[in-house]
């Protein structure tokens, strides 16, 4: 993950499975190919593994997984207006360690790996870096995360995607970062 490597996720993909996979991206309403059956999925599980292929996700859906990642596995559930004291629902994905576990990798990304652009905010970040390729044109950019990675009253969540930008991590990062900075300018992030 630090180095975001392709084969990596390809391979754990396939040693997961089409099921396993499809019943996860049911979940956060993500679309892993056309029709997001198992045989399709299956056809080209590798390439879906490392978020190529005929996968479908918004930089919305992106920032709802990195925010579950940020508050112990619980994806928050999206809602356009609400009142500042209510609650917002959520939905367990993931058990509290595997989200803590997941978010220090998303952390080591920032700190030595293809995000590191970010190691030395202010704010500790935590995220991970994306390349979505596109057939004749330049790549798309993204970086999706959140921030601070500590203990936190809050905490905000971001998926950047630039348009034909090239590397996440050296397109999408920095302005993450620009972000982050913004958010704590306005006391949007809370520490303990």
């Amino acid at each position: 993950m630090v180095v975001s490597c392709n084969a990596y996720f390809a391979q754990l993909a396939m040693k997961i499975g089409p099921q396993a996979l499809l019943e996860t991206a049911r979940a956060l309403n993500v679309a892993l190919a056309r029709g997001n059956t198992v045989a399709r999925i299956r056809d080209t599980l590798p390439q879906i593994g490392y978020g190529q292929g005929e996968l479908v996700v918004s930089p919305l859906k992106m920032a709802q997984v990195a925010a579950a990642l940020a508050s112990g596995g619980r994806v928050p559930q999206v809602q356009t207006e609400r009142d500042p004291g209510a609650e917002v629902a959520t939905t367990q994905l993931l058990p509290p360690s595997s989200a803590r576990l997941l978010a220090s990798y998303m952390r080591d990304v920032v700190v030595s790996g293809t995000g590191r652009s970010l190691r030395g905010a202010s704010i500790p970040i935590a995220g991970k870096t994306g390349t979505a390729e596109i057939a004749g044109a330049p790549s798309h950019a993204w970086f999706v995360g959140f921030a601070p990675y500590a203990p936190s009253r809050r905490h905000i969540a971001f998926a950047i995607l630039i348009e034909h930008a090239g590397y996440g991590g050296t397109a999408a990062a920095p302005a993450a970062g620009e972000i982050v900075s913004a958010a704590a300018a306005l006391g949007l992030i809370k520490g303990n």
